[in-house]
Formats: structure tokens, C-alpha cells, sequence
């Protein structure tokens, strides 16, 4: 037996080698991360075929051009200039000075004007305002109609006047009233 020489070809237990514990933490470690990813990453598969249960942005997009550009716009031509009678309307909800203004539908709430089924904000507030929801422009507004005082430029279809809760989107616009720019900020929740 001692001539034999030794090695695998010999059929010698002792060169077989079996599993040692670093093989199986390799192992383990990588099943695991793994099973991680897919957990962590399956659910979000499946998103862009989901209907998602907040606001659109559309929506919201669609509600602030509608104002801007339509509602409370001074002609068609100049999306964005407000008719200062027709701004009142919308924010006081004065149905005499919409109608002797011509301002066809400012009195009637965003949210069935525009066919939405969430709680509509619009609120008119300065340039550099970084909360707006409760920092609305409160304006002296001058028409062919009369001079209205400190006008709230904040209007909800939410009776508590509530901004929302984590469901929100938000579009915004630049606005001017009487040569003034102002931000037009559209809230859906």
C-alpha cells in the first residue's frame, strides 16, 4: 500500500471535500437577498396597471387651465389675464355681478364644473408665497361694476375649507389681475 500513489483518481476519501460553513453562508446570503428583492420590489410590478386612488395630475392640470384660460379669463386670446369683475364672481360666488358681467358659469362649483369627483381648492395668492393654502391674496378689486374690498381670492368645494390630506395634487398657473402676476394654485384631493 505504500507504492499506491494517492489522489482523486485513487478512490481516497480523504481528497473528497465536503461542505464547509463558508459555502453555505455564500449560499444562504445570496437566496436571501434574493428573496428580499423580490419581495421588496414584486408589489411595485404591478403599479402602472393599477387605477390609483389619489387626484390625477390631469385632473388638476385640467382644473387650473380651465380657470385661467376659460372661467375667469378676460378674452379667449389672453389666457391667463383675469377679468377682475369675473374673478370677484368666482370667489364671492356673486351670481348679479356674473351675470352682469357676463361671466357664464364662475358662480357654479370647480368640482361639477369640471366633472371631478374630489374636493377642488383654487386660491390666488402672491408670487414668492410658499403655503398658499392658507395664505390666499386678499385684494381691492376695481370693475365697470364697482369696487370690491378685501376679497378673499381662496374658493373650496369642501365646506370646512380643509386643504387635504395626503392625496393631494397640485397644479399651478401664472395669473395677472389688472397688469398685477399673481400664482393661480389648484388643489384635488
Amino acid at each position: 500500500m505504500s507504492g499506491e500513489p494517492r489522489g482523486p483518481a485513487s478512490g481516497s476519501s480523504e481528497t473528497a471535500r465536503a461542505q464547509t460553513p463558508i459555502d453555505f453562508a455564500v449560499g444562504a446570503s445570496v437566496f436571501l437577498l434574493t428573496l428580499a428583492f423580490v419581495v421588496a420590489f414584486t408589489p411595485t410590478l404591478f403599479d402602472p396597471f393599477t387605477a390609483a386612488e389619489t387626484a390625477s395630475p390631469l385632473v388638476s392640470d385640467r382644473v387650473a387651465a380651465g380657470i385661467a384660460g376659460d372661467v375667469l379669463a378676460a378674452s379667449p386670446a389672453e389666457p391667463g389675464v383675469l377679468s377682475p369683475a369675473c374673478t370677484v364672481a368666482f370667489f364671492e360666488s356673486n351670481e348679479s355681478l356674473a351675470t352682469d358681467a357676463g361671466c357664464d358659469g364662475v358662480t357654479e362649483s370647480p368640482a361639477d364644473r369640471f366633472g371631478t369627483d374630489g374636493d377642488v381648492l383654487v386660491v390666488i395668492h402672491a408670487l414668492g408665497e410658499t403655503r398658499p393654502s392658507g395664505n390666499a391674496s386678499s385684494l381691492s378689486v376695481r370693475t365697470r361694476h364697482g369696487t370690491f374690498e378685501d376679497v378673499e381670492l381662496s374658493r373650496s368645494t369642501d365646506e370646512a375649507g380643509a386643504t387635504g390630506g395626503d392625496d393631494v395634487t397640485v397644479s399651478r398657473r401664472l395669473v395677472s389681475i389688472d397688469g398685477t402676476q399673481y400664482r393661480l394654485t389648484v388643489r384635488v384631493w
